[in-house]
C-alpha cells in the first residue's frame, strides 16, 4: 500500500492511487476532525473497496449505463459491469483501476490512468487528475483527452463522501430534476426552499441549473463551501436510507444521462470529444470554519 499525502498546517490528504486514486483521509487538523469520510482501517486498499473511501472520480462518466443505451458505432449496446457490487456499468472505469503519480510538488498531486479502450468502455482515453491544498480548501481538477480514432460523449464526476450527522444538511440554488416515468422524462421540483435536510429526504437525483456555488453543512463542527471552478453545472444528492454516508457530487452530465439521451430531448450533460481533444472540468472544497 502507497499512500500519497499532501499537508499544510489546515489539512491533511491522503490518496489511494492503487485504489482508484480515491481518497483515503480528508480531515481538518485544527480541530482533529474528518471532513470526507475517512477509509476504515480494518478494510483492505484494493481496486473494489473504493466505495469505502471518502471520494473518487467518475470518468469518462458519471452514473450508471443501462442496457442498450450507449452509442458505438451507430448502435445501441450494452457494456459489461465495472464493479462486481453493481447490477450495470456504472461510473466508468478510473474509480476501479490503478493511476500512475506523474508530477508531485509540496501542495499538488497529478495521476494519470490510461485506457486502452477495452472491456467496460469501447474507446481509449487518458484522464488526468490533479488535487492541490490551499490555505483552507482542496481543488481537484479532471482532464479526459480522447485517444481514440473516433468522437465519443464524455462527462466527468467528483464523488465525495461525508458522514452523516443529525446536522446534515445542503443550501443550494435549485433543487429541480429529472423526473423518469418508464424512459419518458420531465422536469420536477423537489423542494420550493433553498435548503435540503440529508436526513429528511432519502434520494439519489441530479439537480440541474446549479449556479456553481453551495454551503454543506456536517455537523456542528464543519461546514464547507462546494464551488464550481470550470465545467460543472449540475449538483446530484445521493443519500440512501438507513445509512451513515451519503454524497454531494459537482457533475458535468446528469445521471443516466445515456438513458436520457436515447429517450428524450432533454438536457444531458454530455460532451462530444474528438480524437485529440480533451475536456476538463474542476471543483473547489473550502473550509468554512
Amino acid at each position: 500500500m502507497s499512500l500519497k499525502v499532501l499537508q499544510n498546517k489546515k489539512m491533511l490528504l491522503e490518496v489511494s492511487p492503487e485504489m482508484g486514486c480515491s481518497i483515503t483521509k480528508f480531515i481538518d487538523l485544527e480541530k482533529n476532525k474528518e471532513i470526507f469520510r475517512t477509509f476504515p482501517k480494518n478494510r483492505k486498499i484494493n481496486k473494489y473497496n473504493c466505495y469505502f473511501s471518502g471520494y473518487f472520480a467518475t470518468v469518462p462518466y458519471f452514473g450508471a449505463i443501462h442496457k442498450k443505451t450507449f452509442i458505438y458505432d451507430n448502435n445501441y449496446i450494452s457494456l459489461p459491469k465495472t464493479h462486481p457490487l453493481e447490477p450495470m456499468t456504472i461510473h466508468g472505469e478510473g474509480w476501479v483501476n490503478k493511476w500512475k503519480i506523474i508530477k508531485s510538488s509540496k501542495n499538488s498531486l497529478s495521476f494519470e490512468f490510461k485506457h486502452n479502450g477495452k472491456k467496460s468502455f469501447p474507446y481509449k482515453y487518458n484522464a488526468i487528475q490533479t488535487f492541490v491544498i490551499k490555505k483552507n480548501s482542496l481543488e481537484i481538477r479532471i482532464k479526459v483527452i480522447n485517444l481514440d480514432s473516433k468522437n465519443f460523449h464524455c462527462g466527468i464526476g467528483f464523488h465525495p463522501w461525508f458522514s452523516l450527522s443529525k446536522e446534515s444538511k445542503i443550501y443550494s440554488n435549485s433543487f429541480n430534476y429529472l423526473h423518469s416515468n418508464k424512459n419518458k422524462f420531465s422536469i420536477k421540483k423537489l423542494i420550493k426552499t433553498k435548503v435540503l435536510d440529508i436526513n429528511k429526504f432519502k434520494i439519489d437525483e441530479t439537480f440541474l441549473n446549479w449556479n456553481g456555488k453551495s454551503k454543506l453543512i456536517l455537523n456542528n463542527d464543519i461546514q464547507i463551501e462546494i464551488l464550481n471552478k470550470k465545467n460543472i453545472k449540475n449538483l446530484h444528492v445521493y443519500s440512501p436510507p438507513k445509512e451513515n454516508f451519503f454524497c454531494i457530487e459537482p457533475v458535468s452530465n446528469v445521471r443516466d444521462a445515456y438513458l436520457v439521451m436515447k429517450n428524450s430531448k432533454l438536457y444531458n450533460g454530455l460532451k462530444i470529444i474528438k480524437p485529440n481533444q480533451s475536456f476538463e472540468s474542476a471543483v473547489e472544497f473550502k473550509i468554512l470554519n
